[in-house]
């Protein structure tokens, strides 16, 4: 029978139980299956705890002895009594189906975890699902369907096979297809069915599951996250999958990721997936701000800012750039670097306001260091940071603006550049712009400093290459007067330099456009018309040189005697001294030696080292050291337009040089040459001082400070490549065995006679064998560039013909300088006064400050040290020129650019080169450092002065300029008052460290801080100017009316003949006196005019004069240093050399001793050699007469002594066959270990990467830790704030209500006042009405008594006294209405409010019904709900005994027809039958432990069924009996709150008698305040 009926035949509370699990594993994938504590003592116990327990051991040890002895067949019949389950379960348990157990084992576990189970169900419903996914089910993905192949697993694997089927995953799709898997199942469990076994008596058939002999291996995988796979092409966003519970893990250091793009599952390595950061980071501006830091990340976060047009990124304190910027799609980028200037982004903008913040604030000079790849937009980058530095900084004066800083590098780049593959102006050439700023923090003056051109690039230019951008311009731009006085209207087809004029339309307006830019450029830097000329001169006879060409044989003369001529006339000289000083070197020496004009210190200069010259290296080092001496010039002119002599505070310097170069990156197949290793070399220089900066310094500095910082220095650096080319001797002489650098051997072996580059290369390869690799192809090496990740070939073929001094290189500038040429002489004959440091150094000379200090640094670099001795030579000034460069850097605080370039053909991003581009400047460890460290830092004393003004009390007690206060103790406090995190900010011991965003965070508090004092300052000088404005318009004002007055008195006296006489008198009087003063003032101005243009005369001489003079002391300071250290230098050596002769003395003396005796003792071997030939012959003249016997004798002693030479060879050859098996022994085990050693190196590789990988990753969680309590520290802050604000504001509000509280006294008892005086006026005013009353009526009465007696009683006086008695009796009628009438409208008042107030109290007592009734419903409910529980816990409890009494019975009959069988003793079915009953009673107790604890008593005897029922009934009456007494305890809650109720109405009718009382009060208090008052305002009136 399958699986499936058997499950459905299952007894129904266990097939309610399996039901209820199916219904859970439907409702969501059950990931994990927790083991539950046990239940307590009130749930009803477990079925049987024991898919583990007894029962379960009594099946495994019956199914243990039915696999040791075969089954027996027999024909039993069995008993009517028992079910076919029973029979199933308890007489064949080895046939026992496992979903059955297994079924049991998920009931019983159900059961054991009760409420729990549920509430963790329906808390499990509540979250999302988790996919899961199962690696079977890859290919049907699309579908959703999901495929597994249900086989039988063995018993002891039952219960985890049926968790499986249960936990599969039943997403919708899979439930839609639910029939058919069901049906796929039966199917392969029908053929799975080996054999049918029949019951016994053969009644009950039942199919049995083979156990299969391969276990089912659960595979479901669900997913953990997103991340990043990385591969060698680049990187991938995956899926990774682990595994759920149950299924096997994979192998330690694996995991298992599934691709996004294709859908692929891939078992990778741990080191091959990093983590991935949000999706709001992608653009993120600062890298250093990702949540983890990786190489994915970095890169994805690089390429998502450049595919939305930012190439400028963050790196910490430095800048990335990626080149060329990424254009959207269906436009082609702009391949011209020289086009345009980007407009300066964010980044940029950002970086410049940093950079000349901390040059003002620090008033330390910075530095900006492009490096990279060339063609990576350097050059662009320098010009756009100095534009946007001009333009936020601003200019002082004339000589420096952003047009004449685009003409400088318009300029430099037509002499400077050349065109590549890669680029339309490569620079060939190292630039140092400073930018000087004065107090002010304006743009005061620039100065240009250039070193290492590439010279050679005149006469030989490389495949794919141009010559300088300036001779093409030239050619095509030039005017034709100046053609025809340059002789280039007529151009020769040839040209041995590879100097041509454009031929394409395109090229020819394109080098006109550029040639007319360079004009427009030269003019805004001040070049005059005559240093024009003279620079198209110089071009020219270049141009013309190369046209002559040289004879490759015979003597050395030139092809052209034409062109030479040109040349010749074109630079200013006669053809025969232009021949001379190309080629005829010694006789140039010899009159300069003859006639005394050379100096001893040119005399090395001349002396030609190496082989001799051939005609063409002359030609060539004509033009490159005519090129070398126009560069130098044009440098000079246009230092000449930007100094300035204002004062300066410091200045921020812009590096630009050539980049990395390889033959590799353009796709060429050539090696790499000399020139190339130049610029390579500087990049690794540089590279070197980022290193060194970053890393090395910033540890010293923390280590000096005592500052923890947890981090370790990245293994590989560049100084093993910049030692491999530039390390020196020790010493002057030093030993053949000492390391040294490439270009010191190439220096030496130049000058060694006989020595090729052969030499040189093998000496670099042994000395530095792990850097310098020899390649197969002759004389090329292999350097490992950028760490490795770049190594670049090079070719030593004919580089002992460009480092060998050229003395036509020399001769050019006497040339130049003795040119007939007015303007040629002009422009360079005062270049002969100033002393060459080295050939090829431009702005060496300036007349500021700034410039003199930068200028003194590199004089120092060239003077001092080994290198000094060896200046002259062509491969030490390269390195002399780049210690230079980097000392000019060392003086000022750097900022990196680092400048990659990742685009492909394609438009694509090339990843590889990418990532071998970001590892060589190390972006990951800085990063690193710089989130785990504390890149900002000031001193005690600074930190205290600037960040003081955010603490009054620390200002207060340190802010005196009187007190010199402890740094420490004070900056302790301050800190303790600005309530920073302690992590964030470390005390060294002279020195404050603080996290990144620290310092940013306390400059924003103190910026807003000072903006408020800034704000009240200009507030207090506006209220002073507006006061001294107010004094001055009094001033005028006074003056107006003065005037005023005059003219009134003027107009007074206008018209009096005396003053009209005086008018016209006076000014004649005053005639003769003014001209008298005019003469004398016209004396007096012409003297001082003659005073002042003869004291600026002298003052112009003496400041010629000191010019001059300056000048000279300036050169011969120069002079005199080097001198200095050249004496140094030579001193030194002459020490040295004068030990090396002592040492060599005392050598000469052994050796010769030694050669003495040597001599002596051949002398005695020869005597003895003599003596021994004579013996022989004496001998052998004696042999001849002897006998045979003797011969017979000699022959013998020959065989033997054969024999035994033949003994000794085989022993020889045994002993050298047991050596040679020895030594392929010692060989297998130097494989061995040599193996051995490379495991050892892998697996020390690999575990550096996982200690690298988990470095990464714990310093991620700590930036991240750090932020997290860098929050909760500040919003602890603001709850403090926040707290003590509150309680302030609380303060406050108790003061004012204490105030409050004492002004409401203070005005009741004055309002007290106010009435008894009041009441006092009224009373006095009532008095006074009285009184006035009186007096009428007695007036009247008098008046009545004064009429006579005998009127009657209708006259007047009678009729007014009557008047008067009835308007008395009006008032006072009047007035009792007026009280009546307010008495009325205060008693309409107070029913309409107490009216209002029942209305009030009803609803309230409305609402608080309701409340009630609410809640007694409530508890009604309850009370129900409980009862409803009770009885399905009592019907539950019936079912359960029923079952259990048909068990009983069940058992019963099968025990008594076990009984029956006893007699006929068949021992194995006795044996079974015991078996059985044992079986039994285990399940019987198991079932006396499910039943609940009130009827465990009555569970005691089997026999006691009855009086368990009886104690269910008694159960169920107290439970009848409980619900009534319920019932009456409701009845007397009700009457409880019915008298509840009632209280509570007598307490609403008593207050609202209280109320009406107060009310009552209230309106006779308002009544006597309006009475008060109307007596106030009679009394008043």
């Amino acid at each position: 029978m399958p699986r499936f009926h058997v499950i459905a035949q299952l007894p129904e509370p266990l097939s309610r139980s399996s039901n209820r699990l199916g219904r859970i594993s439907k409702a969501g994938p059950l990931i994990k299956e927790e083991k539950k504590p046990p239940s307590p003592p009130d749930l009803p116990p477990p079925i049987s705890a024991v898919p583990g327990g007894y029962l379960k051991q009594l099946v495994r040890e019956t199914e243990k002895e039915k696999r040791q002895k075969e089954p027996e067949v027999k024909e039993e019949r069995a008993p009517n009594k028992l079910s076919d389950n029973l029979v199933q379960q308890f007489l064949l348990p080895d046939e026992t189906p496992p979903i059955l157990e297994a079924e049991m084992a998920l009931r019983a576990e159900q059961l054991v975890n009760g409420e729990q189970g549920r509430h963790m169900l329906l808390a499990e419903k509540k979250q999302a699902p988790r996919k899961v996914v199962s690696p079977r089910a890859e290919g049907k993905r699309g579908g959703g369907e999901q495929s597994r192949e249900v086989t039988a697993p063995p018993p002891r694997e039952a219960a985890d096979k049926a968790d499986a089927v249960i936990q599969e995953t039943k997403t919708p799709e899979v439930q839609e297809e639910k029939g058919k898997q069901v049906e796929e199942e039966e199917k392969v469990e029908e053929k799975s069915v080996k054999e049918e076994r029949q019951e016994p008596e053969g009644q009950l058939a039942d199919c049995r599951v083979a156990e299969q002999e391969k276990e089912h291996v659960r595979d479901v995988w669900y997913e953990a996250g997103t991340v990043w796979y990385v591969h060698k092409d680049g990187f991938t966003l995956a899926t990774q999958l682990k595994p759920d519970e149950g299924t096997p893990d994979l192998a330690e250091g694996r995991a298992r990721v599934r691709l996004e793009t294709d859908g692929s599952v891939h078992d990778v390595t741990e080191y091959e997936i990093e983590k991935m950061n949000p999706a709001e980071l992608d653009l993120c501006e600062d890298v250093s701000e990702l949540v983890s830091v990786n190489e994915s990340s970095l890169l994805h976060t690089l390429t998502s800012r450049a595919r939305a047009q930012l190439p400028l990124t963050h790196t910490g304190p430095n800048l990335l750039a990626l080149w060329p910027p990424h254009s959207p799609h269906g436009k082609a980028h702009r391949s011209r670097r020289w086009d345009g200037v980007w407009e300066a982004p964010p980044p940029l903008q950002a970086l410049v306001k940093r950079v000349y913040v901390s040059m003002v604030g620090q008033r330390r000079d910075q530095s900006v260091v492009p490096m990279g790849r060339s063609g990576t937009g350097k050059t662009t980058s320098c010009l756009s940071f100095t534009q946007e530095l001009l333009k936020q900084a601003g200019t002082a004066g004339d000589s420096l603006s952003p047009e004449r800083l685009q003409a400088v590098f318009t300029v430099l780049r037509s002499f400077g550049c050349v065109s590549s593959k890669h680029s339309e102006a490569s620079t060939r050439f190292a630039m140092v712009l400073s930018i000087d700023f004065n107090h002010a923090g304006l743009a005061a003056a620039a100065h240009v400093q250039t070193m290492l051109l590439e010279k050679w690039r005149v006469c030989q230019t490389l495949e794919g290459e141009s010559n300088f951008l300036v001779f093409s311009q030239m050619l095509a731009g030039l005017s034709s007067e100046m053609r025809t006085e340059l002789f280039l209207h007529q151009l020769p087809e040839a040209n041995s330099f590879g100097i041509s004029p454009p031929t394409k339309v395109e090229e020819r307006q394109k080098a006109s456009v550029a040639f007319a830019k360079l004009t427009v450029a030269m003019e805004t830097l001040g070049f005059s018309a005559n240093e024009q000329r003279a620079i198209w001169h110089v071009l020219a006879g270049i141009y013309h040189l190369g046209a002559a060409g040289a004879c490759k044989v015979g003597r050395r003369q030139f092809v052209s005697f034409e062109s030479a001529q040109l040349a010749s006339s074109v630079i200013g000289c006669e053809g025969e001294d232009l021949h001379t000083a190309v080629f005829k070197h010694h006789l140039r020496q010899l009159l300069q030696k003859a006639t005394g004009g050379i100096r001893e210190r040119h005399a090395p200069e001349g002396s030609e080292e190496g082989p001799r010259l051939s005609a063409a290296q002359c030609v060539d080092g004509m033009a490159s050291g005519l090129y070398e001496e126009l560069f130098t010039a044009i440098v000079s002119l246009v230092n000449r337009r930007l100094s300035s002599q204002q004062l300066t505070l410091a200045s921020v310097i812009v590096v630009d040089t050539p980049g990395l170069r390889s033959p590799r990156h353009s796709g060429e197949e050539r090696a790499a040459g000399f020139s190339e290793l130049c610029h390579n070399y500087l990049q690794e220089r540089l590279l070197e001082h980022h290193y060194t900066h970053t890393f090395t310094h910033t540890l010293d500095r923390y280590a000096q400070e005592k500052v923890p910082v947890d981090f370790v220095t990245p293994d590989s650096s560049p100084a093993q490549v910049v030692s491999a080319i530039d390390l020196p001797a020790l010493q002057v002489r030093a030993a053949e065995a000492d390391p040294r650098g490439l270009l010191w051997v190439l220096d030496e072996e130049m000058a060694t006679p006989g020595s090729t580059e052969n030499a040189v290369l093998e000496r670099v390869c042994q000395y530095f064998g792990e850097t310098v690799r020899q390649c197969e192809q002759p004389l090329q090496c292999e350097i490992a560039h950028h760490l490795g990740s770049d190594p670049i070939r090079y070719d030593l073929s004919g580089w002992f013909s460009l480092v060998q001094n050229n003395p036509s290189a020399l001769n050019a500038s006497s040339l130049l300088q003795n040119s007939t040429v007015g303007v040629v002489k002009a422009l360079f004959g005062p270049r002969a006064s100033v002393p060459p440091l080295c050939r090829g150094l431009g702005g060496i000379e300036g007349g500021s400050q700034r410039s003199l200090e930068r200028s003194g640094t590199v004089r120092k670099t060239f003077s001092g040290g080994m290198a000094a001795i060896r200046r002259h030579s062509l491969c030490i000034s390269v390195k002399l020129q780049a210690d230079a460069l980097i000392n000019l850097i060392r003086r000022a605080r750097p900022v990196f650019l680092q400048c990659a370039s990742a685009k492909t053909d394609a438009g694509g991003f090339d990843f590889p080169s990418l990532r071998a581009q970001l590892g060589s400047a190390h972006i990951l460890s800085a990063l690193q450092l710089y989130r785990t460290g504390y890149p900002d830092h000031m001193s005690l004393s600074d930190f205290r002065c600037r960040f003081q003004a955010l603490s009054p009390p620390v200002m207060k007690r340190y802010g005196s300029v009187f007190i010199t206060p402890d740094e420490r103790k004070a900056v302790e406090e301050l800190l303790i008052e600005l309530d920073l995190d302690k992590k964030s900010i470390v005390l060294g011991a002279s020195r404050v460290f603080m996290k990144r965003g620290v310092l940013h965070y306390l400059e924003q508090q103190r910026d807003k801080l000072v903006s408020g004092w800034l704000v009240l300052l200009q507030a207090c000088c506006l209220g002073h100017l507006a006061r001294q404005k107010y004094r001055r318009m009094k001033v005028q004002q006074m003056a107006v009316r003065c005037v005023q007055r005059n003219v009134r008195a003027l107009t007074a006296v206008r018209k009096w003949s005396w003053w009209r006489l005086l008018c016209k008198v006076r000014p004649l009087l005053d005639v003769n006196i003014d001209d008298q003063k005019f003469r004398a003032k016209q004396d007096e101005i012409c003297a001082l005019r003659r005073r002042l243009e003869k004291s600026e005369k002298e003052r112009s001489e003496l400041r010629q004069s000191a010019d001059s003079l300056e000048t000279k002391v300036t050169a011969l300071s120069s002079e005199l240093s080097d001198e200095r250290f050249r004496g140094e230098a030579v001193s030194q050596a002459l020490d040295i050399e004068r030990t090396e002769r002592l040492r060599l003395s005392k050598e000469n003396k052994e050796l010769q001793g030694r050669l003495d005796q040597c001599k002596i003792t051949i002398n005695s071997l020869e005597k003895q050699l003599e003596e021994q030939k004579q013996q022989a012959i004496s001998k052998e003249s004696k042999g001849a007469v002897g006998t045979e016997s003797e011969l017979q004798l000699q022959l013998e002693c020959a065989q033997t002594e054969v024999d035994y030479l033949r003994r000794r060879l085989r022993q020889s050859e045994e002993r050298l066959e047991a050596e040679r098996e020895a030594r392929a022994q010692l060989d297998s085990k130097v494989l061995e270990l040599q193996s051995q050693l490379e495991q050892s190196k892998r697996s020390v590789t690999e575990l550096k990467r996982h200690c690298r990988r988990v470095t990464s990753d714990l310093q991620d969680a700590r930036v991240l830790t750090d932020s997290l309590q860098n929050r909760a520290h500040e919003l602890e802050r603001k709850q403090r704030r926040f707290d003590s604000e509150l309680t302030q504001a609380l303060e406050e509000a108790d003061n004012e209500r204490e105030l409050k509280e004492k002004v409401i006294q203070e005005n009741t008892v004055l309002s007290g006042e106010l009435l008894a005086l009041q009441r006092k006026m009224k009373e006095s005013q009532a008095e006074v009405t009285r009184l006035q009353q009186q007096k009428e009526e007695l007036c009247a009465q008098i008046r009545d008594l004064s009429v006579p007696l005998g009127l009657s009683t209708d006259s007047l006086p009678a009729l007014k006294q009557q008047l008067r008695e009835l308007e008395g009796q009006e008032a006072e009628r009047n007035q009792e209405i007026s009280q009546l009438t307010s008495k009325i409208q205060q008693q309409q008042q107070m029913h309409l409010r107490f009216e209002m107030e029942m209305e009030r109290m009803k609803q309230i007592h409305q609402k608080e019904l309701e409340d009630k009734e609410e809640e007694l419903e409530d508890v009604q409910k309850a009370s129900q709900r409980r009862l409803r529980q009770l009885e399905m816990q009592l019907e539950q409890e019936y079912e359960e005994k029923q079952m259990v009494i048909h068990e009983k019975h069940d058992l019963e009959g099968l025990i008594a027809t076990l009984c029956d069988q006893v007699g006929h003793r068949d021992f194995d079915v006795e044996k079974r039958l015991r078996r059985d009953l044992k079986r039994t009673h285990a399940l019987l107790s198991d079932a006396s432990c499910c039943c609940p604890p009130s009827m465990s008593r009555a569970r005691a005897s089997r026999q006691a069924a009855g009086s368990s029922w009886r104690d269910c009934t008694t159960s169920w009456r107290r439970a009848r009996h409980g619900g009534r007494r319920r019932e009456s305890m409701q009845k007397t809650l009700s009457m409880e709150l019915d008298n509840a109720q009632l209280e509570l109405e007598s307490i609403c009718k008593h207050k609202s008698l209280v109320d009406e009382q107060l009310a009552q009060l209230q309106h006779e208090k308002i009544d006597l305040l309006k009475r008060l008052e109307r007596i106030r305002r009679t009394s008043m009136s």
